[in-house]
């Protein structure tokens, strides 16, 4: 037996040829308005906006030294409102609520230290770049405040690392 339909690519093909007709569509050809638009000279570009003066590097470190000292006390503060449920979670069964809570909070704390090292981070590219620049003031002033700032995050570390069970 022979199937006398017409193979599906057939039909496509004649269905697509009736869509080749123009009559009574609307051309795609621009329009006189459009053709108007096309030739009317282009619009003058607007001039960039003057570019703000560079912050200079001592403004730019003071900026991060106080960031992070921010940071610092908001670290503090974390870790006075964790301290007691780390403290109870310390001694308390694994995997009970007090220990789950007192893990919780310990991440938490330790969560907040975060920005201090990022700020000791974005120092040390600073003082990299400076380095390679051979600009020597700008290096010395960054590694001060390194110092300054590295104090401050062995100090966060020694204050979570003493509530940390012996």
């Amino acid at each position: 037996m022979r199937n006398h339909l017409l193979p599906p690519f057939l039909l496509l093909c004649a269905g697509l040829a009736g869509c080749a007709e123009t009559t009574g569509f609307p051309s795609l050809a621009p329009r006189p308005i459009e053709r108007e638009v096309l030739r009317a000279e282009a619009v003058p570009p607007v001039p960039a906006p003057a570019e703000a003066a560079p912050i200079p590097a001592s403004a730019e470190i003071a900026e991060i030294v106080a960031r992070a000292l921010a940071a610092d006390a908001a670290f503090k503060a974390e870790l006075e409102r964790a301290r007691p449920l780390i403290e109870a979670g310390r001694n308390a069964p694994e995997g009970s609520e007090a220990w789950v809570a007192g893990q919780q909070a310990y991440s938490a704390a330790d969560a907040s230290s975060a920005p201090v090292a990022e700020a000791l981070g974005e120092l040390d590219r600073r003082r990299e770049a400076a380095a390679d620049a051979g600009d020597g003031a700008t290096e010395a002033a960054i590694t001060d405040a390194l110092v300054q700032l590295q104090a401050l995050y062995e100090a966060q570390r020694a204050q979570l690392a003493a509530l940390m069970p012996a």
